[in-house]
């Protein structure tokens, strides 16, 4: 009886049924130097008993297909670390549990997995120690986890770890250099296709590497590739419409014969490929460019967004610069398309051009811009206004009815852009109260003043200001009393606020 070892490298989580307690797992592992995959189901128990079951049904699937080839012997199946093995899926469980049970869920949210991956070995975990064959499935596995989600900028380190790992190894060339495409690292994106040509050396490795030449505008690199496969076979239909898009991108009418032929050939196929894959640009030197708004009018949209949701959509040939966000089109490429499209019957219907809308509607909307705007500065008394300039007209006439009732002319309410008047600087404000020394001295004329009837102990007239409080003192209290007791004139004494002021007794 031999023992064979099962290295683990990954598990997914592919969907999972509240209602039956079920999780459907897909598992990649190690079995005699191959990757295999299993999927099956395990039900949603407490961690421990999760892992159990798990391990007993992985090894159930790694033993019926150890018999498929090894019928006559008994085979045993260990796991390779299972100590470690069996912490971290019992983490793993734990976690999944946690989140199906998050008390913090708000009501009416349904439950969810978020960690729906988990590797044996994380990406910043060196794994160097491991054996060759194992490191290299563990750093294929991360690359393919983000290269099938399309995650290329996060699929490009495994990937450059990988081809370090394996320098034999042709795919990882191919899936590195396309991502590399897809972030615009167009440069190292080629050097890399090389490499994957010289290490695959496969017809769809060449096929790769000139049709990156092609999209670089190496077109004799590019067409020396082209011209070798059709040497070898030459109805390789790939390599002939890639002669004929070199033919198209350098403007040459010879394009239009490789098209024919492959259309009498394979009609469906050419339709498919012009509509989806051929790159209708042209790489002259005098083009006429065109912006969303003409092309809109050359093409007979009514809306500009009807233009851009196909443009973006690679279905109309353009130019989008993301560096300023700008969209444009040249009108050579459009004619041409639309004559392949027509020539081909590969839209439904057929493009008409409209190339005498391109220069009258644009003069026309300038003159129109134009005259608003001199309706704003002066009103137009020769010619009939439009609705635009009678609304200006009126808003223009209003402010100047309320600059009037204001006692203000229009110029110097709106004063005119040629001769600006210079207005003062307000001075900054500050918050809060300003201090008691800081405070502006109040005018005689604005400030009341109030006398206090009867004299002080000089004889004189006492004089009180609201902002100054005095002390009362010995005499002030003794003219107080005997104001309140009698008035000069016989009247009854003034009543005082509050209770009687206490005399100051004499020392």
């Amino acid at each position: 009886m031999s023992a064979i070892e099962i290295s683990l490298i990954a598990l997914e989580v592919r969907k999972w049924d509240l209602e039956t307690q079920k999780i459907n797992l897909s598992s990649y592992y190690l079995l005699e130097d191959q990757e295999k995959n299993s999927a099956f189901d395990v039900s949603f128990l407490q961690p421990p008993e999760m892992v159990e079951e798990f391990l007993g049904k992985l090894r159930y699937e790694a033993e019926q297909r150890l018999r498929e080839v090894h019928s006559d012997e008994k085979l045993e199946v260990d796991f390779e670390n299972e100590t470690f093995l069996r912490q971290k899926i019992y983490n793993y469980f734990k976690r999944i549990t946690m989140e199906l049970n998050n008390p913090r869920r708000k009501k009416g949210q349904p439950k969810m997995i978020l960690t729906t991956h988990m590797d044996l070995y994380n990406e910043n975990q060196d794994v160097s120690f491991l054996p060759a064959r194992l490191q290299f499935h563990i750093i294929l596995n991360w690359a393919r986890k983000y290269y099938e989600k399309e995650d290329y900028k996060k699929a490009i380190e495994p990937l450059r770890k990988l081809v370090k790992v394996a320098p034999d190894y042709g795919l990882g060339y191919k899936w590195l250099a396309r991502s590399l495409k897809k972030i615009r690292k167009y440069e190292e994106a080629m050097r890399t296709y090389e490499k994957y040509a010289e290490v695959d050396k496969s017809q769809d490795a060449w096929l790769d590497l000139a049709k990156s030449y092609r999209k670089g505008k190496i077109f004799d690199r590019s067409e020396e590739i082209y011209r070798r496969l059709l040497a070898e076979e030459p109805t390789n239909k790939e390599a002939r419409i890639g002669m004929a898009q070199i033919f198209y991108a350098n403007n040459l009418d010879s394009y239009l014969e490789v098209l024919d032929q492959l259309f009498q050939e394979d009609p469906e196929w050419l339709k498919a490929w012009l509509v989806e894959e051929f790159n209708f640009r042209i790489y002259i030197s005098e083009k006429t460019l065109l912006s969303p708004n003409q092309a809109a009018k050359f093409l007979g949209f009514k809306q500009i967004f009807d233009l851009t949701q196909r443009a973006f959509k690679n279905e109309i040939p353009s130019h989008f610069n993301p560096t300023k966000a700008r969209l444009s089109f040249y009108k050579e490429e459009l004619e041409k398309w639309a004559m392949a499209m027509n020539r081909y019957g590969c839209l439904p219907g057929k493009i008409e051009l409209y190339p005498d809308r391109l220069g009258q509607d644009d003069e026309f909307v300038e003159e129109e811009e134009v005259a608003v705007v001199n309706a704003v500065q002066q009103p137009a008394t020769d010619r009939k206004t439009t609705r635009v300039e009678e609304i200006l007209l009126m808003i223009r006439a209003r402010k100047a009815q309320r600059a009037v009732e204001q006692g203000v002319t229009v110029e110097e309410e709106i004063p005119s852009a040629s001769s600006p008047q210079e207005q003062p600087a307000p001075l900054p404000r500050r918050r809060g109260r300003p201090p008691k020394n800081s405070r502006p001295a109040e005018d005689n004329s604005s400030t009341a003043v109030k006398a206090v009837s009867g004299n002080d102990h000089d004889g004189n007239i006492a004089k009180s200001s609201p902002q100054e409080k005095r002390v009362p003192r010995k005499a002030d209290a003794e003219s107080d009393n005997e104001n309140n007791s009698h008035s000069a004139e016989g009247q009854a004494p003034r009543k005082t606020r509050g209770r009687k002021r206490k005399p100051l007794s004499e020392e």
